[in-house]
């Protein structure tokens, strides 16, 4: 069961390549080593010893080697799209598993809403900056937690702390895109009623049957209720983002329980299947090790060609660095 479920993580973590993404596939042996337990991959300490550097030159290199760089980012979006082509097994696994929860749905999530969203919908927390009209109160708070962690990295140094953010921000905007952008036009499920025990009357946009798929309208960059189900973006962001701050800083249960506390605000208004979720938590966590594991790749040399910006006090240019 165990190797089931790391074999169905993985293969979430990309299931956007079913739309044919990523063109010819790749070897596997590029992708990023898979922890046997996904939970508690972490880095090494001696990536964070001091270095003596200034402020400015370590923020310049931190970027360069957290973000991959032009070419970094590159191959890890067409890791995420090939999957699939190169790990066909893993990939059915995951998909005959979720299947399998999708058939017993509507029973598990009536009793969800029933025994935990209803009872926790007065926690609701307050939207951290309401004077910005865009992105949902989860969105928001994972941004501003990322410019916050990224504004004391700089004005303290700290290489860690600047680490985290960059890779925090990349696993977001793997989140979005993936499950999102792609997986939700892709599956274009409805959403459950808020009620689906004792729904009587209407629907809506929302629907009271867990098989109602392809019923969306396209690609959507902004929040959408109808055809917009499967899988849940705030699982996936929020799931990514704890991976990565518990890699990062070797600590489960600050991450994870702030990703609890914000899944359950989120919750009442979401209205998701529990596969939904399922699906959601499964890719942000495979998203997270992905960025954390290729990270580490490139401090220790593992990575190949790397794109980086350098910045003096009279110029600024590009430079691509290539590992042997």
């Amino acid at each position: 069961m165990r190797n089931r479920f790391r074999m169905a993580t993985r293969a979430l973590a990309v299931a956007g390549a079913v739309l044919g993404l990523g063109g010819a596939p790749a070897r596997a042996e590029t992708f990023p080593a898979w922890p046997d337990d996904l939970f508690t991959l972490t880095l090494p300490d001696d990536l964070f010893v001091p270095t003596g550097e200034m402020r400015f030159e370590k923020a310049t290199r931190v970027l360069a080697e957290a973000s991959g760089g032009i070419s970094g980012i590159g191959e890890e979006l067409f890791q995420i799209a090939a999957f699939p082509f190169t790990d066909t097994a893993t990939f059915a696994t995951a998909a005959l598993g979720l299947g399998a929860l999708v058939l017993v749905d509507k029973p598990a999530t009536a009793f969800v809403q029933d025994n935990i969203i209803k009872p926790v919908a007065p926690f609701d927390l307050p939207r951290p900056f309401p004077m910005i009209p865009f992105g949902t109160d989860g969105d928001q708070y994972a941004l501003g937690f990322i410019a916050g962690n990224y504004a004391y990295g700089l004005a303290a140094n700290d290489e860690r702390a600047q680490v985290a953010a960059v890779l925090a921000a990349k696993a977001l905007a793997y989140s979005y895109l993936t499950s999102h952008v792609v997986l939700k036009a892709m599956f274009g499920r409805n959403r459950p009623v808020s009620d689906l025990s004792g729904h009587k009357g209407p629907t809506g946009p929302f629907t009271t049957s867990p098989f109602d798929f392809f019923q969306g309208t396209g690609l959507h960059l902004n929040s959408v209720k109808a055809g917009t189900g499967m899988p849940s973006y705030h699982f996936t962001l929020f799931f990514s983002q704890a991976r990565v701050y518990s890699a990062v800083y070797d600590n489960s249960w600050i991450p994870y329980l702030g990703a609890a506390a914000l899944i359950l605000s989120a919750a009442e208004g979401h209205n998701h299947w529990v596969s939904d979720m399922a699906a959601g938590a499964l890719i942000g966590t495979a998203i997270g090790n992905m960025v954390v594991s290729n990270y580490e790749k490139r401090r220790t040399g593992q990575g190949a060609g790397m794109l980086m910006p350098v910045v003096s006090s009279n110029s600024a240019g590009l430079m691509y660095s290539l590992s042997f």
